[in-house]
């Protein structure tokens, strides 16, 4: 072989050199199309192993239920739930919740993580991946969509995000208090043609008695707990007025 070794190069290493290890966290997320190459590769072996691993392998001993192990590419792996639990442990925070935030949207059902927290109570790691799945936002179209949705998770507030009120889609949607968040970015909407447009869909709105509050973006991205509070304290406001 010549040169460095790609990671299937070494993830396939990793199972010929030890054939009762499975493949995990930040492995299994790659094997999977869910990230890109880790510097790191992550393996479960036998809690009775003893190794020595090469600088870009690290081993977690543990035992691990036949039923949290896959395969992909031949190569043995943990299931995409378990997979899931592993990398909250092992990213940085704001990956690791960009993470299950895209999987949940794309296809993996959440039922998947409530009922492995079922079948193994108590592990190490269930706490939090019970409250990623209650803070997880699916349905965001751009990522200051998803920072905003998360933050208003954090502080109890769920929104219905990009649905449809009569002929428009908006951005976060609460029916009860008639508000609607819409989060602009630039590039979408500086073009005289989207500019006019938006203000017709937004008179049309507010004739029908919603108010819509429209942040940039950039100011989204830049304090999202900051803009959650607000939002909140309309909302809120809005929903005791409409008792």
């Amino acid at each position: 072989m010549r040169g460095e070794p790609s990671t299937m190069d070494r993830c396939r290493a990793v199972s010929l050199w030890r054939p009762d290890a499975v493949l995990s966290h930040r492995s299994a997320a790659y094997l999977r199309g869910w990230t890109t190459e880790p510097s790191t590769l992550d393996a479960t072996v036998p809690r009775s192993a003893r190794l020595r691993p090469p600088p870009w392998l690290r081993l977690h001993r543990r035992a691990l239920d036949s039923v949290l192990v896959d395969q992909v590419e031949t190569l043995p792996c943990t299931t995409p739930a378990q997979t899931i639990l592993d990398c909250l442990a092992v990213l940085p925070r704001a990956e690791a919740e960009l993470l299950i935030d895209e999987r949940l949207k794309f296809g993996l059902d959440s039922a998947s993580l409530l009922c492995l927290l079922e079948r193994f109570p108590g592990r190490r790691g269930n706490a939090e991946l019970a409250r990623q799945v209650r803070l997880a936002v699916t349905r965001f179209a751009s990522e200051p969509e998803r920072a905003l949705g998360r933050a208003l998770h954090r502080i109890g507030l769920y929104l219905e995000m990009n649905a449809a009120v009569g002929p428009y889609i908006c951005d976060l949607v609460d029916r009860r208090s008639r508000t609607i968040i819409e989060v602009d970015g630039r590039e979408f909407h500086s073009a005289a043609g989207v500019f006019s447009k938006d203000r017709r869909r937004q008179n049309a709105l507010v004739l029908d008695r919603w108010l819509v509050l429209r942040y940039s973006a950039f100011d989204v991205l830049a304090a999202p707990d900051v803009i959650a509070g607000e939002i909140a304290s309309v909302i809120r406001r809005r929903r005791e007025s409409r008792r």
